[in-house]
């Protein structure tokens, strides 16, 4: 496939869209601008705001605050209905092992309770000394309350490409904290999104994100001889596949133009 084919594909996609959308793709060896539309509208973020939130953390287990090992409780009280990881109780869990739920499982009782231990404060200081614009939170997870009183959790395809290409090019952090956070995103669980329509085996470092009639999936594909990051961000659409298949459809056909290059 020829770009010039790849660009009228997903521009007819775009164009056919019955939600509205937001699109980053870039090379990370070139560092080319495939396809960008809309890449820097602020949009409520869903669980992609997990991605900040994690790098919070790793900023302060670099400067000592925590290490990977440090123990947090998780209180019977902060349990969320929805978790599949802390069904049993709370207890003491491993900074890591909060930080691997909140991502792969997109966990919200562990980054509700990373939040806390964190702050909200901290976390949107280091949205703004990252030059993160259109990110913040303004939420805890499931707070229905606080959305219906005007707070929520928003980013955009161009902020997450920015904390995806410093992870990517070990700009921020350390080498060894990037390649921690990048062994995570790896395991990513969710793969209805970007990944639904590719019969291979993908390397893929990236994190999900859904609410009623939205999706969201942002991340670093990784073939042979071919690095890309790949933000699309879906919301009012028609019900609640449309995001996930919409998305599916134009990660396919970023991932053919890639494969047979």
């Amino acid at each position: 496939m020829e770009r010039k084919e790849l660009v009228e594909r997903i521009e007819k996609e775009i164009s056919e869209a019955q939600a509205d959308i937001a699109l980053l793709v870039e090379d990370l060896i070139s560092g080319e601008v495939l396809i960008s539309y809309k890449e820097e509208l602020k949009v409520v973020s869903a669980s992609i705001i997990k991605l900040p939130i994690m790098v919070t953390a790793l900023e302060q287990i670099q400067k000592g605050s925590f290490n990977r090992d440090s123990l947090i409780t998780v209180l019977d009280s902060g349990i969320l209905r929805d978790t599949e990881v802390f069904e049993y109780g709370g207890g003491q869990y491993t900074l890591d092992e909060l930080l691997v739920w909140m991502i792969i499982n997109s966990d919200n009782t562990a980054t509700n309770c990373l939040i806390d231990i964190l702050t909200k404060e901290e976390i949107n200081r280091t949205l703004k000394r990252l030059s993160l614009q259109n990110t913040k939170l303004e939420r805890y997870m499931l707070d229905f309350e606080a959305v219906k009183q005007g707070y929520n959790n928003y980013t955009s395809a161009q902020d997450i490409g920015i904390l995806y290409k410093a992870l990517y090019h070990k700009t921020i952090l350390t080498p060894e904290l990037c390649d921690y956070a990048i062994s995570i995103l790896l395991r990513q669980r969710d793969k209805q999104n970007s990944l639904r329509y590719i019969t291979e085996e993908v390397k893929a470092a990236h994190k999900t994100g859904g609410l009623d009639f939205l999706d969201h999936d942002a991340g670093i594909f990784y073939l042979k001889g071919a690095h890309y990051y790949f933000g699309a961000f879906v919301w009012n659409a028609p019900d609640d596949r449309y995001g996930k298949q919409w998305i599916g459809r134009v990660s396919k056909a970023v991932y053919e133009y890639y494969r047979q290059r």
